[in-house]
């Protein structure tokens, strides 16, 4: 590792930093030594965590943590000594066949950390939005009509989907993306959780039970997880409206099959009768699009002793 180091990065315009299979520092450049005021000799062997201060000690770490385990190159951004960097933490196998690291620092324009900062303020905004909407609904005594009810949820998917892009906008600036895709695997346990507890009240103003049966854990599923959440709202929704006082509905999940045909299938279970004006293909034709977005299907079966039941079923990861 250090013939290599000495013969190749020491030519190299640009800060880089080697580290070995301990997490210490086993070699860094002259460019390293210039833009991070630091002298080989007094380095080599240290941790690298010492080269840095603060929050971009705690990327640094964490990126090559990232990139050893995965096997994979890793970007990030930090900052020292007031400069921006935009970082890539590249992992390297030594001769014991254990993985170290390279990584390799570029200072950032101006325009870039402007970005940066517009970015996280936008986010700000949107969290701000997020607490006056759910204060709005909090102080909302009277019973609210089904159409503000919509407006309102509708609402609130779209400021959780702006969030959710926004987040995204930040990992590409930030470096913590290639730009090639977005980061689409989710994990369906958190989609559910998260689903039944914004529900929960409307049916507790029902006279309603809502119950979760789910593993501690289910197999990732790739896609845009905006549609899971906003079918499942749509899902209760349906399931909700014109049940019986004090009846339940149960959202369950579970895994079939194996290998690459492994599947998570979601339940809905329970609640009222469609309207029987509205042709039940009308009703579900929001949820199936969603669904088929992130290429699952849905099914819709009623029981006479077991009640109406919508399966979402959804390829894994």
């Amino acid at each position: 590792m250090s013939a290599v180091s000495g013969s190749l990065l020491t030519y190299v315009d640009t800060p880089v930093v080697v580290g070995d299979p301990d997490g210490r520092v086993a070699y860094v450049n002259p460019a390293f030594e210039k833009g991070f005021s630091v002298r080989l000799e007094n380095v080599v062997g240290q941790p690298l965590a010492n080269l840095f201060d603060g929050g971009a000690r705690e990327s640094v770490l964490g990126s090559v943590a990232e990139a050893c385990q995965q096997g994979e190159t890793v970007r990030f951004r930090i900052r020292q000594d007031g400069t921006g960097f935009g970082a890539t933490a590249s992992p390297i196998v030594a001769a014991d066949s254990r993985v170290g690291v390279v990584v390799l620092f570029v200072e950032l324009a101006a325009a870039d950390e402007r970005s940066l900062a517009v970015c996280r303020q936008m986010i700000e905004c949107l969290d701000d939005l997020d607490r006056l909407l759910d204060e709005m609904l909090q102080q909302t005594s009277e019973p609210r009509s089904e159409r503000h009810r919509v407006v309102i949820e509708d609402g609130a998917y779209a400021l959780a989907r702006a969030r959710k892009w926004s987040g995204e906008l930040l990992g590409l600036i930030a470096g913590k993306s290639d730009g090639t895709a977005p980061r689409d695997r989710f994990d369906p346990v958190a989609i559910l959780r998260d689903a039944v507890a914004q529900a929960r009240p409307e049916f507790d103003e029902a006279g309603l039970s809502l119950e979760l049966v789910v593993p501690a854990q289910l197999p990732a599923l790739r896609g845009d997880s905006g549609c899971l959440e906003r079918a499942l709202s749509l899902l209760m929704r349906i399931h909700r409206l014109g049940a019986d006082s004090a009846s339940t509905v149960t959202i369950a999940a579970r895994v079939t099959g194996h290998g690459d045909e492994a599947a998570v299938v979601i339940s809905v279970v329970g609640g009222g009768e469609l309207d029987g004006n509205t042709p039940a293909a009308d009703v579900f034709a929001p949820v199936r699009e969603l669904v088929e977005k992130i290429g699952g299907e849905v099914q819709v079966s009623d029981a006479p002793l077991g009640g109406r039941t919508t399966a979402i079923r959804l390829h894994a990861a």
